[in-house]
C-alpha cells in the first residue's frame, strides 16, 4: 500500500475528511492494483507472475460524530478475494474534544504496534503476526470482529483501547467459545511512540479448551526521511496439540526505512519467531521501492530465510493506486 504521508496521517485522524474542511456526505472511493512476481513456487500451482492483489477501499462520514471504512478484496494472493475490513465507527466525546472517545464495531484489523497488511510495504508478512501455534489457528494478520473503544488521538499524547471479540478464526472450521478480549496502549512523545498489548482468548482444542494470551510491545520512531519499527512478544497456550500439553512462544522483528530520495525508498527487517512445534526460524527482508509516478511503485525484494537452511526468495511488486 502507498506510504501514508502527514497530510494521509491528518486525512485518517479526521474520519476520511480534509482537516477542518466543512464536513459533508460525499464519501472517497478508492482502488489498488497489485502486480506480482515471485521466485518461490506456489504449492497450489498458481504462476509466479501474477495479478496478486485487486482491492477496493470505501471511507466516509455520513454525520459530524459517524464514519466508516470497507476494504474489499476482489482479487488477493491470485485468487478470489473476501471482505478485510468493515465497520462503523460513532464518536462519543464533542467535536474538538481533548480527548476524542470512539466506538467502532464490525470487522477490523487489531490494533498492534504495526499495521501488518494495509500498510506495509513489503510483499514477505510480518511473521510474528502471522505466527500460529500448535493446533490454536489465532493469529494477528486476520481480521476480528467486534467491538472497540478508542480513547485518545492516533498521532500524540496517549491512547488506550479495548475491545471485545468474537472467539473464532475465520475459516479455521472451529466453533466459537466466548468472547475474546484485546488491550492496547500508546504514548507519543513527538516523533517517538511506545506501546503495549495483550490479547486473551479461548479456543476448542481436542476434548477441552486452550486457554491462550499474546502480549508484547512496541517502539516506533522517525522523522522525515526514516522510520524504525521494533515490535517484540511472547505467548502462551495451554494446549497446544488437543492433549493438554502446554507451550509458550514468541517473536518479533525489527525494521528500518529510509528515503534516499523522494522517488526511492529502502526498507530492511529482520524478525523471527520460536514455538514447540515450529521450533525457531529466522529472515531478513530487504526491499528497494521506487515511485514511478504519484499513483504508482515498483519494489524489488529478497527474503533471505533461515528455517531450517538457508534460501532467497526473490519478490518483485508494481502497484497502482487510484
Amino acid at each position: 500500500m502507498p506510504r501514508l504521508n502527514d497530510f494521509g496521517e491528518a486525512f485518517l485522524e479526521h474520519g476520511y475528511q480534509l482537516p477542518g474542511a466543512t464536513r459533508n456526505r460525499v464519501f472517497p472511493l478508492a482502488t489498488k492494483i497489485n502486480l506480482a512476481y515471485t521466485s518461490e513456487p506456489d504449492p497450489s500451482g498458481l504462476p509466479k507472475a501474477t495479478v496478486d492483489e485487486v482491492e477496493v477501499f470505501l471511507a466516509g462520514t455520513p454525520s459530524s460524530r459517524t464514519n466508516y471504512f470497507v476494504e474489499q478484496y476482489l482479487v488477493d494472493g491470485g485468487r478470489p478475494g473476501a471482505t478485510r475490513d468493515a465497520w462503523i465507527a460513532q464518536r462519543l466525546s464533542g467535536e474538538g474534544a481533548r480527548v476524542p472517545v470512539y466506538l467502532q464495531a464490525g470487522a477490523f484489523t487489531l490494533p498492534v504496534p504495526v499495521e501488518p497488511e494495509t500498510f506495509r510495504e513489503t510483499s514477505q508478512h510480518y511473521a510474528v503476526f502471522d505466527q500460529v501455534v500448535g493446533s490454536n489457528p489465532f493469529n494477528f494478520f486476520d481480521p476480528k470482529s467486534g467491538v472497540l473503544l478508542r480513547a485518545g488521538r492516533n498521532d500524540a499524547g496517549l491512547q488506550v483501547q479495548a475491545a471485545v471479540l468474537q472467539g473464532h478464526d475465520k475459516q479455521s472450521g472451529l466453533a466459537t467459545v466466548g468472547a475474546d478480549t484485546m488491550a492496547s496502549a500508546a504514548q507519543t512523545f513527538g516523533p517517538l511512540t511506545l506501546s503495549l498489548y495483550r490479547y486473551d482468548g479461548r479456543r476448542p482444542d481436542g476434548l477441552g479448551t486452550n486457554r491462550f494470551w499474546r502480549q508484547g510491545f512496541g517502539i516506533v520512531a522517525g522523522d522525515a526521511r526514516w522510520t524504525s519499527e521494533t515490535v517484540l512478544q511472547t505467548g502462551h497456550d495451554g494446549s497446544i496439540d488437543g492433549g493438554g500439553t502446554p507451550g509458550s512462544s514468541s517473536g518479533g522483528f525489527t525494521q528500518l526505512r529510509y528515503e534516499l530520495n523522494r522517488r526511492v525508498f529502502a526498507v530492511a527487517r529482520y524478525e523471527g519467531t520460536n514455538d514447540p512445534v515450529n521450533g525457531i526460524a529466522r529472515d531478513f527482508v530487504g526491499t528497494l521501492g521506487y515511485r514511478m509516478t504519484r499513483n504508482s511503485r515498483l519494489t524489488v525484494e529478497d527474503v533471505v530465510q533461515h528455517v531450517p537452511w538457508t534460501k532467497h526468495t526473490l519478490n518483485t511488486q508494481y502497484l497502482v493506486a487510484y
